[in-house]
């Protein structure tokens, strides 16, 4: 699968489904293509909840959204987001954050 975003930013609002699995897998079926994660290879997306009830994703469970404490670049943006038309943000990380 080829990645078309680092990250994606989703409202908490696109869960859907009767359990918190069904809900977590529902997000999951969305945002895992986008990020080129393949579960049969054992790849994995990991959300966040965000202020304002929104998800941020990434297969990287220790992402962030802004530089840590102690980084040149603290506090600033690790990604270049793009608003789209269903309401997601695509996220690309910036080149300072480089790609693991």
């Amino acid at each position: 699968m080829e990645p078309t975003c680092d990250a994606l930013i989703v409202p908490e609002s696109w869960k859907s489904g009767g359990t918190q699995l069904d809900r977590i897998d529902s997000i999951l079926r969305v945002a895992e293509p986008l990020l080129g994660v393949d579960r049969s290879r054992g790849g994995r997306a990991f959300i966040r909840r965000q202020p304002g009830g929104k998800l941020f994703i990434t297969a990287d469970p220790a992402d962030t959204l802004v530089f840590p404490i102690g980084h040149p670049r603290e506090g600033r943006p690790r990604y270049a987001w793009t608003s789209q038309a269903d309401g997601t943000d695509r996220g690309v990380l910036v080149a300072e954050a480089g790609h693991a």
